[in-house]
């Protein structure tokens, strides 16, 4: 198959895997973020995708979203949900995407496991950033009463959701590899 072919079904591939993944969720009673398994499909995505692809995946589930298609948690689709609570921790997706596909590009051959599974431990930084911003301007609320309803109560199970993904990418990364780019 030719490399650009590949490179662009894998990188729809994963757009898809991102769309079903964010619906499987659960609403939380202390918050208005769900549990979602949105970010195992971020981590996967920039484990096997180069930083550009992945970036632009995270984009077209993102688009996809927008136009109406009801692919964020809780079957929810619009320009409003990127508006709402949730929106900054979307927003944050495609940087997460491009943040881990990097570690894994410049760092995967020093370190198998642990440090491309810090750039994805960053990412989850960067996506608690983003996301807390934009759920306080949403809700007209201090970063410390944000903190307790849309951070901490996540951070363990999205370490995990990182843990599992980094583990996932030594199992199949000689099925799933993308051409390298140049």
């Amino acid at each position: 198959m030719n490399k650009n072919v590949k490179l662009l079904v894998l990188t729809a591939l994963f757009a898809a895997v991102q769309c079903v993944l964010s619906l499987v969720s659960l609403p939380l009673p202390f918050s208005p973020v769900p549990f979602t398994l949105g970010l195992l499909a971020v981590f996967l995505t920039g484990s096997f995708l180069p930083p550009v692809n992945a970036f632009i995946a995270e984009i077209v589930y993102l688009l996809i979203g927008i136009v109406g298609i009801p692919v964020f948690a809780g079957f929810k689709s619009g320009v409003a949900v990127l508006a709402g609570p949730t929106g900054g921790f979307l927003i944050a997706y495609p940087f997460m995407a491009l943040i881990t596909a990097l570690f894994i590009r410049f760092f995967s051959k020093k370190s198998k496991f642990l440090l491309p599974l810090a750039g994805m431990i960053i990412s989850i930084a960067v996506c608690y950033v983003l996301g807390t911003a934009v759920f306080c301007i949403y809700a007209k609320t201090s970063v410390a009463e944000a903190l307790p309803k849309v951070v901490l109560p996540f951070i363990p199970f999205d370490c995990v959701k990182a843990v599992i993904a980094s583990a996932l990418r030594l199992a199949l990364n000689k099925r799933i590899s993308a051409p390298k780019e140049k």
